[in-house]
């Protein structure tokens, strides 16, 4: 290593100016280590800092204990996952219980049940209902969807699916 790269270590490690490095340096006859020495016993630099590390968990900043994670977690997002579903299952209900299938003959109201009892009949016996739906369109039967929500696009399937009953009657008449 030159002199001069020499002077710069010295000036990077020890924090001192050019002047100083040089002059510890020329005192310790171009050493690096005893020039840094020298600094050191002069007050011109600091020594070594002491460092200590440690594997117990107390010393450790960066660490978390679960139950603040979970506090600041939950506080961060707002709401938890558990919030979240009840939410969506109680707008569910919500809509099951708001809103009605009718089942209309010649403009007359016959039933009108609510949509989550209508959901738990289909479920329970479905290939009865589904029996049961078909030959009640044949004696003239409509299925509506009545309630809050706006279900047009199903009413309009369930009057196509009573129209082609309609067709299918007059067709087996003839």
């Amino acid at each position: 290593m030159e002199y001069f790269e020499k002077v710069e270590k010295l000036v990077q490690k020890a924090g001192v100016s050019y002047e100083e490095a040089k002059a510890a340096l020329d005192a310790s006859n171009g050493d690096l280590l005893d020039a840094m020495i020298m600094l050191e016993r002069a007050g011109k630099t600091a020594g070594p800092q002491k460092s200590t590390y440690s594997t117990r968990y107390e010393d450790q900043t960066q660490y978390v204990s679960v139950t603040e994670r979970i506090e600041q977690g939950s506080e961060a997002e707002g709401d938890s996952a558990g919030e979240k579903i009840k939410e969506v299952l109680g707008k569910i209900w919500h809509v099951l219980s708001r809103n009605f299938l009718a089942i209309c003959r010649n403009g007359e109201t016959l039933v009108k049940i609510p949509l989550w009892v209508a959901l738990i009949i289909l479920f329970a016996s479905w290939f009865t209902v589904l029996v049961l739906v078909v030959v009640s369109l044949f004696f003239g039967c409509r299925y509506r969807f009545v309630g809050e929500a706006d279900m047009q696009a199903a009413n309009d399937i369930m009057d196509k699916a009573a129209n082609a009953a309609d067709k299918a009657k007059e067709e087996f008449k003839k």
